[in-house]
């Protein structure tokens, strides 16, 4: 049943609205129980669900419901994928399959002529893995083509069977990194150096917009799980100059040159160069609006999202909440974002009551968003009750935190979440001796602490919540005070 609601979940409205249509038109006469289980499912229903749907307790029925809910929604997703991400990949496969048949069936001219244009079609969108097949095909009947020397074919299909080598391996390395990052390293750059080296991946132009984009991906994800993006910065410019360089080809690779450039917005906002980042995400915008807007609804909520947060750390609050209040159907890294600007608004109640959307359990958030997410909602929510004067919520919350995370927070290395954990306690227990310099000496004992240009702005914007007790000023006074510093 969780995969279940995990799919049902990553639906957005048009999803939602494709899938009831696709259910109507495969239902056999007016058998609708699978819609109506996928309804209840949709709005939050998780008990009695077959006494809901069969007027009486049927948990057989309801399991069978489900798995054959779950096989539609299997199939729309893989039907939706073919009809949007892998048109071109598609087509070129059909085009393929066609000039196959027409050289078994002795046309000729027509079987060639097919393939030679699926070859430049493929060539053109660096699919070295249908150029594979292309070639071998054009080779196995290449003794009946009078206008193409047989060493010049195999020539090309060497060349392509390189890259498409260096393309898998690159596959390989991304999948040996993910793993990597899953056990949380000591060093995570140096992981990803050893992978990249293992499979002798050279970071080139030859390299396609897919293997790019990964590349930028997991030095992002590096730099998340480290709170720190400043040491992938370089990494980071260096592949997007490459991208840049490809540009010519970008139209033909939409969808992970779109990921690419929200990639580099995102890391020029973590490193609050905010004028850059908000750049690219006009370039960003405008290039979601090509191809009629394939992919639009995918990054929509992403680009307002980073360009809320660029608004929020440049002193637009009440902008960067209106921009968040306009997004549709928002995702759980949204409305957390939205609580952290109320809370450094200090509409305090709205937070609150913004908080409680967030109703399913932290193992649900920490598969879907991650634990580092799950960190900061927590602290979050500790914060706004302590703001909001709940003592006994607080005193449970804070125990609840150190019992459930430490161990795990000191085995990533997140000592400094630990420290800050304690001088939240402290002042809580203390707040009248916060603007002791007895106080302001045990904070910059208790950290670790990173050249300004080097921490991350959301460890920033923790540490200004305490820093605002000890000055006496707005939280989010001191919090632009401390990303605008040089």
């Amino acid at each position: 049943m969780n995969d279940l609601i995990t799919l049902i979940y990553s639906l957005n409205d048009d999803d939602v609205a494709a899938f009831l249509a696709f259910a109507k038109a495969r239902n056999q006469r007016t058998d609708v129980k699978n819609i109506q289980l996928f309804q209840l499912l949709q709005k939050g229903a998780r008990r009695y669900l077959d006494i809901k749907i069969y007027g009486k307790p049927n948990k057989n029925a309801l399991h069978a419901l489900s798995n054959r809910l779950k096989e539609s929604l299997i199939e729309f997703t893989a039907i939706q994928g073919f009809s949007t991400e892998s048109q071109e990949e598609m087509q070129l496969l059909k085009l393929l399959l066609a000039a196959r048949i027409f050289l078994e069936q002795g046309q000729l001219s027509l079987g060639f002529k097919t393939l030679h244009k699926a070859k430049s079609k493929a060539q053109s969108l660096d699919l070295y893995a249908v150029l594979q097949e292309i070639y071998q095909t054009h080779i196995q009947y290449v003794h009946l083509d009078t206008k193409n020397d047989l060493e010049d074919i195999i020539i090309a299909y060497q060349y392509n069977e390189q890259l498409y080598l260096k393309e898998s391996r690159m596959v390989m390395a991304y999948a040996m990194v993910q793993k990597a990052l899953k056990a949380h390293p000591p060093n995570i750059f140096e992981e990803i150096k050893k992978q990249l080296d293992r499979f002798d991946i050279l970071i080139d132009q030859n390299l396609s917009f897919k293997s790019l984009y990964q590349l930028m991906n997991i030095a992002t994800e590096a730099a998340t799980l480290k709170s720190d993006y400043a040491s992938v910065s370089i990494f980071m410019n260096h592949v997007y100059n490459i991208v840049e360089n490809k540009k010519h080809l970008a139209d033909k690779h939409l969808y992970y040159h779109l990921e690419i450039i929200y990639l580099m917005a995102g890391t020029c906002f973590r490193n609050r160069d905010f004028a850059r980042s908000q750049e690219l995400l006009d370039q960003l915008y405008i290039e979601m609006q090509k191809q009629k807007g394939k992919f639009k609804s995918q990054f929509q909520e992403r680009y307002q999202l980073l360009k809320a947060l660029n608004l929020n750390y440049t002193g637009e609050a009440e902008k960067a909440l209106k921009e968040l209040d306009e997004i549709k159907k928002p995702s759980p890294s949204t409305r957390l974002a939205q609580i952290m600007v109320l809370f450094q608004q200090e509409k305090l109640n709205l937070a609150r009551k913004t908080m409680k959307e967030l109703y399913h359990s932290d193992a649900f958030y920490e598969k879907k968003e991650g634990f580092l997410w799950v960190i900061q909602k927590n602290i979050l929510e500790i914060l706004i009750y302590i703001e909001l004067l709940q003592p006994d919520l607080v005193e449970s919350r804070m125990k609840s935190f150190m019992k459930r995370f430490k161990i795990r927070l000191e085995q990533i290395n997140e000592h400094r979440v630990v420290s800050f954990m304690k001088l939240l306690q402290f002042y809580f227990d203390k707040p009248y001796e916060i603007a002791n310099d007895d106080f302001s000496n045990k904070v910059e004992r208790s950290f670790e602490w990173k050249t300004t240009s080097q921490e991350d702005i959301f460890v920033m914007s923790f540490y200004a919540y305490l820093k605002s007790k000890m000055e006496n000023k707005t939280m989010y006074e001191v919090t632009l005070e401390l990303v605008n510093k040089d």
